[in-house]
């Protein structure tokens, strides 16, 4: 392996073919599914967090 580097534009060269081949293979429908799921686990992680602290405040016993 040389021990040349990329110059400058060879690094953008090198750079904008992997971005390109990245989102060539992300679809829309891929995209949309993702941020659904994303917002409904953030959803169900505050929910549950909230009513873990609430169940914590209301049914711990007070005179240990």
């Amino acid at each position: 392996m040389s021990d040349a580097s990329l110059s400058g534009s060879g690094k953008a060269g090198f750079l904008g073919g992997t971005l390109i081949s990245v989102l060539n293979g992300i679809s829309f429908e891929g995209m949309i599914e993702t941020v659904f799921y994303t917002i409904l686990g953030t959803v169900v992680s505050f929910i549950v967090s909230w009513l873990l602290k609430y169940f914590v405040r209301h049914h711990s016993r007070k005179d240990l």
